[in-house]
């Protein structure tokens, strides 16, 4: 009787479908959120390609060629809620990074 009692019982267990995240994270992005607070963090990021940081100019352009501590390297990271978009933009410029029709990347107010 053990037996088929565990049997049984590991069928129940097992016949679960797996979570879905990828929906929970769409379904939660489309609610807007009083409660989460928006998160404004400097960061500075590091290109292993070309072991520099990552920059944003007067002059609009990106690149990767800052050394540590650059006044152009240091980035804002914005989010608003859960599952928001992540925007990032010059500290010293105010320009945000963003991408061309071609897929380059430039910054823009």
């Amino acid at each position: 009787f053990l037996h088929l009692f565990a049997f049984c019982y590991y069928a129940q267990v097992t016949n679960q479908s797996p979570p879905n995240f990828t929906q929970h994270v769409s379904e939660q992005s489309k609610v807007t959120d009083r409660v989460s607070r928006r998160l404004i963090r400097i960061y500075q990021l590091y290109s292993r390609t070309s072991g520099k940081h990552v920059q944003v100019l007067p002059n609009k352009k990106i690149n990767a060629m800052a050394e540590d501590g650059d006044v152009h390297a240091k980035l804002i990271v914005e989010t608003d809620t859960f599952g928001s978009r992540v925007r990032i933009k010059g500290a010293e410029t105010g320009f945000y990074i963003c991408m061309n029709k071609r897929g380059k990347l430039i910054g823009k107010v």
